[in-house]
């Protein structure tokens, strides 16, 4: 009788390991009968199809597993634990398996290896030759990457991270010795938004209840005035049809990008309907001709695509996007200005708020990641500035530009920003570049951004009053000011990390000279003018998703310098004013994980790394201690730039 093969392979096993027709029969089956064959009816096999992405799938797996265990077995090298089970099927005992000793305070190298380690310039390295590698497959708030760049601690599977990039004082602070847990949210939400245009959307409802239009507004309302890169009325009047579109598929890409970030405007973590107008340019992209046309609307695309998805955490995406919009604004000669040429002035206009928006981004995110800056230099690049107009002042007929106003308007600052780039891109290349710069060259490249500062407009000032006429007005000029501060201590903080160092060395007894200590000193008070603008700006209460997001990147930077100085002298007489600064950070940074899950990592790390202090019953007691951190805190001098080689981990800190 014939079996059942549900679960069961239809032909027995000898049967189909000879290639025999089988009879399928019990208890044997025909041939088996006459060969005396032992007549057998294995269970179906399920089989994983090995694809790409399945095969990415199984190794993050493993990845997670190995951080798993490493965090269980802290003092075990897997790859020997694994090598050794190989070999003989045994598990060795932990004390076999350790790659190296603890490490302590006596780990430093002595001063001369410890200056010469820090001109070398090592920066952190994955174990193996394809480590940079990245798949950004999914959003995730517990992965590899962070669209801050500032919380991709271990090298592997996050894309090179430079010596400049957010991530490098916290790969300087963590070490061997920091216990701290790998237990990230995986999912959460943003801070709350309340909107009255458009109303704010719940996660449930149905995406064909929600009119375009919504995502449209929001975009216009929240994002434009932040980042001007369109021309509303134009792109209005294409998406009702009354307006001629861009041939081929650009368009559609630009309309869906347009959408997904409206849709995240007014969204959170755990809203994903910008994610469903995400998904859909794939089906764009994938038609042949998008990549084999060039005009504006492609050029726009694709940097509002590189910026969406460095917010959904895909910054190697984001990076490639970027990177897309620089090469085809150069094939369109958006760099040039070209005088002469007989085109409309919001024609002109457009290619120049497209080209700056292109220079700005990229500027930007090269600093963010630590990479080399990929613009035409300023020999090459002769575009005209944006002009500072009010946007209804240019339209399609418009046969003159208007006069530019003495007030803010939505494009004052990306004309300063702009400028600022301008000016400190080759400050930015002379910091990456080898040798290092010295000392006295920081305290000089220092005065390129004071010469910008001084050539910023009074309306655009602080404490200008006319900047108080528009919330996006407002927004632009606080960070402004965060993202000069930014800048002051990426340029700094080599000097502040290498003082650390220093401090932690117990055979070090160079002292520190008086333009280490002031640019040291400099770098914490940058720092603590970032938090306090930052608290003022969280009491303006005009917080949207967009703005949170800027707020976390540079709150988060300046708040971990403050907390270098404090774990490397919890001693000082200045060590209370380090703590009230970190207290300042943590509460501000508490105020936006209430729905915020990139905010709760940060929190968590912020809570890790000052543990000893946090969880004492009172945190000003403990701080005369001067081996607070002892146990915990080990900086690495590798480099001027405070980075982590990977071997120098035991323990898997934070993904």
């Amino acid at each position: 009788m014939p079996i059942d093969s549900g679960e069961n392979y239809s032909s027995c096993d000898a049967c189909r390991a000879r290639k025999y027709k089988c009879s399928k029969e019990q208890p044997a089956c025909k041939s088996c009968g006459q060969h005396g064959w032992q007549c057998k009816y294995s269970p179906k096999v399920s089989r994983t199809a090995l694809t790409r992405s399945n095969l990415s799938a199984a190794e993050d797996r493993v990845r997670e597993l190995e951080a798993i265990l490493s965090s269980l077995l802290p003092n075990v090298n897997l790859g020997s634990a694994w090598e050794s089970i190989k070999q003989d099927g045994t598990i060795p005992n932990q004390q076999a398996m350790c790659s190296t000793p603890q490490l302590g305070r006596t780990s430093l190298p002595d001063q001369p290896e410890l200056g010469k380690a820090v001109e070398s310039g090592i920066e952190s390295l994955p174990r193996e030759a394809d480590g940079f590698d990245w798949a950004e497959r999914e959003v995730t708030f517990g992965g590899l990457s962070d669209g801050m760049a500032a919380l991709s601690i271990l090298p592997d599977g996050a894309g090179y991270l430079g010596a400049t990039s957010s991530v490098a004082p916290l790969r300087a602070l963590l070490n061997t010795g920091q216990s701290t847990s790998d237990k990230i949210p995986s999912q959460g939400s943003s801070t709350e938004i309340h909107l009255s245009l458009p109303e704010r959307i719940s996660p449930n409802t149905r995406l064909s209840s929600v009119p375009e239009n919504s995502f449209i507004d929001a975009y216009f309302h929240f994002y434009h005035t932040t980042y001007p890169f369109l021309h509303e009325p134009t792109f209005r009047a294409q998406f009702n049809g009354t307006y001629p579109r861009p041939e081929g598929y650009s368009w559609f890409m630009l309309l869906n990008t347009v959408l997904a970030l409206g849709a995240w405007c007014i969204g959170d973590d755990q809203f994903s309907m910008d994610d469903y107008f995400y998904k859909r340019l794939p089906q764009v992209a994938g038609e042949s001709s998008v990549f084999e046309t060039g005009n504006l609307a492609l050029v726009q695309a694709l940097l509002l695509l590189s910026n969406y998805t460095q917010k959904r955490n895909r910054p190697n995406t984001g990076w490639n996007y970027l990177g897309l919009a620089v090469r085809t604004a150069v094939s369109l000669g958006l760099h040039k200005e070209f005088s002469h040429w007989d085109i409309t002035p919001l024609q002109r206009e457009m290619r120049r708020r497209v080209w700056w928006g292109v220079f700005i981004f990229d500027s930007g995110a090269s600093i963010t990641f630590g990479r080399p800056v990929l613009l035409p230099n300023s020999g090459i690049m002769d575009a005209s500035e944006v002009l500072n107009i009010h946007e209804k002042s240019l339209t399609r007929i418009s046969l003159a530009p208007p006069d530019e106003t003495d007030a803010p308007t939505v494009y004052t600052g990306l004309i300063a920003q702009s400028q600022f780039h301008v000016q400190t891109n080759r400050l930015y290349h002379r910091l990456i570049s080898c040798p290092k710069p010295s000392i006295q060259e920081i305290l000089g490249l220092q005065k390129t951004i004071d010469e910008w500062e001084d050539l910023l407009p009074s309306y655009f000032q602080p404490n200008s009053f006319a900047i108080q006429s528009h919330q996006a007005y407002v927004f632009a000029r606080y960070r402004l000011s965060w993202r000069s501060w930014n800048l002051r201590i990426v340029l700094l903080r080599p000097i502040l990390l290498r003082w650390s160092a220093k401090q932690k060395a117990e055979d070090s007894h160079v002292p520190e000279t008086e333009e280490e200590a002031n640019c040291r000193l400099a770098c914490l008070q940058h720092a603590r003018s970032t938090i306090s603008s930052i608290s003022n700006f969280m009491s303006l209460d005009i917080n949207s998703r967009l703005s949170t997001w800027y707020m976390l990147y540079f709150l988060f930077q300046a708040g971990l310098i403050p907390i270098i100085c404090l774990m490397t002298d919890p001693a000082n007489d200045d060590a209370q004013a380090w703590l009230n600064d970190i207290l300042t950070t943590r509460d501000l940074i508490t105020r936006t994980a209430t729905n915020n899950s990139l905010a709760t990592r940060c929190l968590d790390i912020f809570n890790q790394l000052c543990s000893p202090v946090f969880d004492a019953p009172v945190p000003e007691d403990v701080l005369q201690n001067p081996e607070l951190f002892d146990a915990g805190f080990l900086p690495h001098a590798g480099d001027g730039f405070g980075m982590l080689d990977f071997w120098d981990w035991q323990k898997p800190i934070l993904e």
